[in-house]
């Protein structure tokens, strides 16, 4: 097949959409991202916990200190691929690096040494660390892509949608298949391991097929920046449309993360079934996967900001009927659970949507998508963290227990409350704080058009 041409900066991409298999092959690259989220953010705390005996607050922690290396790193990541200049384009050679790498390190995280205590704790941070940066090679240039690729307004939300619908994929695969490999070993480290295997198979996959299906998305060529990082920063952040859809984003991340991480423990606590952490999460996954085109085809009929509150406010009231599960069970439950899935869809996949559109309407015509991804995969790596740091807090605060593998232990009525409140009613008032910032944004399309 002939590769795509390049084309400068500073010019348009063909009038004509994009070939489908493009939007489809940029979005399986969301696949390998969703993967790396969810199990750690899923299981990676309770690993810590329940079968290292890491302590709740060591293990927060942990799962908070490599996405501030993260935080650093990311933007550097982004400029380094903005001034990149390759036959495959500025971003290509950047996931392949990613893909070439967080595969292993994903594995690695879940290898489960014969370590206990601080010391597995060292040992699991520390590859973490390495692989969050080799995430963000691949994620930030990954997320540039759309904001360059094309300038039609209304395209750039249908690369979000496939990136939806491959985000639902790997939540499915994370949290529905994740937990049912890890539990379907003899024992629970045996588990990890084997789930760390097949998840890492998973990432090399999806990513190596996002690098190869891309191949006919337009190449831009930007033209040579001299500004150091921090300047660049500063441009960045004085993006008014950007600086207030940063950190709406930031506490949608955020809200979703804490839900997400306080899945398993109450379903076994709460709930008394660890099984019940498949079934709701495939109660979350499937309708996050539907509703996709028709968020897209509300953002048509009112505005992407609208719809991205709207997204917003359902899945506050989901989060607030989790919190009710002691008094309506599991039916309750998966009903909840349903408006959680729907509600994350629309915050999922709107916000990247209007972030091309930043990306596409720099205030002063100069090509920053690389430092806009970077901030923003920074910050959404961050608030994952920052999420099961909330829970952990509620869980520390509470009471919770910390347990070896095959250990049982009675968790107190003050835990299993904490816990329960961590896990739903803080989310949802995280969730709802971010109508706050979201209510200052004012980009249109017409504001995305390039001369």
């Amino acid at each position: 097949m002939t590769p795509a041409p390049a084309r400068s900066g500073a010019s348009s991409p063909p009038a004509s959409p994009l070939p489908r298999s493009v939007h489809a092959w940029y979005g399986s690259g969301a696949l390998a991202t969703g993967v790396f989220n969810t199990v750690p953010g899923l299981l990676l705390l309770i690993y810590l916990t329940d079968t290292l005996a890491v302590s709740p607050a060591v293990a927060g922690l942990v799962v908070l200190l490599p996405k501030i290396a993260d935080l650093a790193a990311s933007p550097l990541i982004g400029a380094w691929s903005d001034r990149t200049r390759s036959s495959w384009g500025p971003r290509r050679p950047w996931m392949l690096a990613g893909a070439l790498t967080l595969p292993v390190l994903f594995a690695a995280m879940f290898a489960g040494p014969p370590l206990q205590g601080g010391a597995a704790a060292a040992y699991v941070a520390a590859v973490f660390v390495a692989a969050a940066l080799a995430s963000s090679v691949y994620q930030v240039p990954h997320a540039a892509m759309p904001g360059e690729i094309t300038d039609d307004y209304h395209e750039r939300s249908t690369f979000t949608a496939w990136r939806t619908v491959f985000v639902g994929v790997a939540l499915m695969l994370g949290g529905a298949l994740a937990p049912v490999i890890q539990s379907a070993a003899g024992d629970e480290v045996t588990g990890y391991r084997l789930m760390g295997l097949v998840m890492g198979a998973v990432l090399l996959v999806s990513m190596l097929g996002s690098v190869a299906g891309t191949r006919r998305a337009p190449r831009t060529v930007h033209p040579h920046r001299t500004e150091g990082i921090a300047a660049q920063l500063r441009i960045a952040f004085a993006h008014r449309h950007f600086r207030v859809l940063f950190p709406a984003n930031l506490l949608m991340a955020t809200a979703g993360g804490t839900m997400v991480a306080g899945v398993p423990y109450v379903t076994a606590n709460v709930m008394g079934e660890p099984a019940y952490t498949s079934i709701l999460m495939v109660c979350v996954l499937v309708p996050l996967m539907a509703a996709a085109p028709l968020w897209r085809r509300l953002s048509l009929r009112v505005d992407k900001r609208r719809a991205a509150a709207c997204a917003a406010g359902v899945f506050t009231l989901g989060g607030l009927g989790l919190l009710l599960i002691p008094v309506w069970g599991v039916p309750g439950a998966m009903a909840s659970s349903v408006l959680v899935g729907v509600g994350l869809s629309g915050t999922g996949m709107l916000p990247w949507s209007m972030l091309a559109d930043c990306m596409a309407a720099t205030p002063d015509g100069r090509h920053q998508g690389g430092v806009l991804s970077g901030v923003w995969t920074a910050g959404e790596a961050l608030a994952q963290s920052v999420g099961a740091g909330l829970l952990s807090l509620s869980l520390a605060l509470s009471g919770y227990a910390e347990s070896s593998a095959g250990e049982v232990v009675q968790q107190s009525e003050t835990a299993l409350r904490g816990m329960l409140v961590g896990s739903t009613l803080v989310p949802a008032a995280v969730m709802l704080s971010c109508l706050v910032p979201l209510a200052f944004y004012r980009l249109t399309a017409a504001d995305t058009h390039r001369p």
